[in-house]
Parts: structure tokens; C-alpha cells; sequence
């Protein structure tokens, strides 16, 4: 059975993301729109098979396939199996666009292994099927999971080396965690990943927005801010706990980062 849905929107317009229409087990016909849609939308192939047209190119669109069509983007789209059955949502708010430029996602693509999408999406719809009034307010959640989701697919698809990326990342995280005390200097962190500098702090980068020393600052800054709460050790202490080389260094971080000096932010505890 069909089912989909196009909520009246009210103050829902007022978040930074929510759901213009959404559909689940939806037998797709054609479509053409050479003008391309208002609203950025995602098409999951649940059976059967598609393709759709994009500056004159088909892509085909197989089972456990999430596409993405940018909003304004012309295309037009088939069945090539029948029946060609989608999860699919389109979506608004003030944070979408952004989110997508920021994300590096604001083109079309076609990525594979999309099943954990296609349940996020059949979550939304249940949800704003079950409630009549803030179903779509919920459905907001869904749809930030439903973008980080889906740029963790495409993140993984734009390097031959994301393994390989993933794994050096996650062996520099888990080093920095265990270490963080220590005098710690870029090049031992990109020793333990078996890359270069560079290419390390291309990594941090992408998935942190900061360089590693930065991480390692803030994850220092955390750990500070625990002694804080639950200790009764000096500031010079528990910068010298925490890997600070003296206390006014200590206290400029902790200030950058949390705006406050962490006297102050002790004291407010």
C-alpha cells in the first residue's frame, strides 16, 4: 500500500530543518522536471530499480540506493523494474542549505548501502502520522539523522582510503585519550597513524573542523573540567594533571574555549 504525506506546516517553518512531504513503500511513476524541485530531496530504492537523468546522464538507481537532488536541479526519473518501489522525504529549514554547503553534500550523488537511511526515513513518517500536532517538530530529529547518515556514506565514498583513514584516525583519537598528559608533538601523532603531517591534519580537519593539537587542547579542557567539579585540586594542579605546561597557559586555553577563566567556572559550579 502507498503511503505518503505532505504536512500543513505552521510554526514548524521556524526550525532548522522539517519535513516538506515524505513518502514510504511508495510506487514511484515517472516524473519530469526540467525545471527541477523547489526542496532538496532524498530517493531510496527499497525494490526494483530505477534511473533518473541529470545534465543528460542517466544514473541508475538499484535496491538499497540513496540518491540526492539538490533543490532547482533538473532531472527526470523512471522505473527500469517494476514495480520500483522508494522511501523518499523532501525537506526545508533554515539550516538545510547551510548544512549541506557546510557538509560538502550540496550536489547530486548516488551512493549504495542506503538501508539505514531507508529506516530513518520510515521513522519520520510514522512519526508525523501518529502525531497530528508536533509529529513534523519530532520529524526535525529524524531528518538531522538522516543527513549525518547520509554524509557518513558519502565521506566514505570520496576516498579510495577511508579505511585506511578511519583506521589512522581512530588509533590517533584512542592515543590521545590514553596520553593526553603528556608532552604530545604532531609529528608522534602522525607516527602512530603512518601518515604525514599534512595529511593528518587534513583528516582532523574534515571530520573535527580543527587541527589535532587543537583536539588535544580540548579534550585536556575536558578532563580539567571534571578536576574542577569533582576534585579539590589546585588551578596549577590540575594543569600540570592535565598536560599544561604552567597555569596562566592553562587558564588562557581553558578561557579560550569556555569564555570564562576556571576560577570562575569553578566557582559558578
Amino acid at each position: 500500500m502507498q503511503q505518503q504525506v505532505f504536512p500543513v506546516l505552521g510554526d514548524e517553518k521556524e526550525l532548522p530543518l522539517y519535513v516538506i512531504g515524505i513518502g514510504v513503500e511508495y510506487r514511484q511513476f515517472p516524473i519530469n522536471r526540467p525545471s527541477g524541485y523547489e526542496f532538496p530531496q532524498f530517493l531510496i530504492t527499497r525494490r526494483g530499480a530505477g534511473k533518473i537523468v541529470i545534465n543528460g546522464t542517466e544514473h541508475e538507481l538499484t535496491k538499497d540506493s540513496v540518491c540526492f537532488i539538490p533543490a532547482g536541479c533538473p532531472h527526470s526519473y523512471q522505473a527500469v523494474s517494476e514495480p520500483w518501489v522508494l522511501n523518499w522525504v523532501s525537506f526545508s529549514g533554515y539550516e538545510s542549505a547551510s548544512l549541506l554547503e557546510k557538509w560538502g553534500l550540496n550536489h547530486f550523488a548516488v551512493h549504495g548501502g542506503a538501508d539505514r537511511m531507508q529506516r530513518i526515513i520510515g521513522k519520520a513518517y510514522y512519526t508525523i502520522k501518529s502525531d497530528k500536532l508536533y509529529g513534523n517538530h519530532y520529524a526535525s530529529v529524524h531528518l538531522y539523522d538522516l543527513l549525518i547518515e547520509y554524509r557518513k556514506l558519502a565521506d566514505n565514498r570520496q576516498s579510495e582510503l577511508s579505511s585506511v583513514n578511519t583506521a589512522a584516525l581512530a588509533d590517533v583519537l584512542q592515543y590521545i585519550e590514553d596520553n593526553y598528559f603528556q608532552q604530545i608533538k604532531l609529528s608522534t601523532l602522525s607516527d602512530i597513524a603512518g601518515i604525514t603531517e599534512q595529511h593528518l591534519c587534513r583528516l582532523f580537519k574534515r571530520n573535527f573542523r580543527m587541527r589535532p593539537m587543537e583536539y588535544l587542547a580540548k579534550v585536556r579542557i575536558q578532563h580539567a573540567k571534571e578536576m574542577l567539579v569533582f576534585s579539590d585540586k589546585s588551578i596549577s594542579e590540575i594543569a600540570e594533571t592535565v598536560g599544561f605546561p604552567d597555569s596562566s597557559y592553562f587558564s588562557a586555553v581553558f578561557k579560550k574555549y569556555e569564555h570564562i577563566p576556571p576560577v570562575e567556572y569553578r566557582s559558578k559550579l
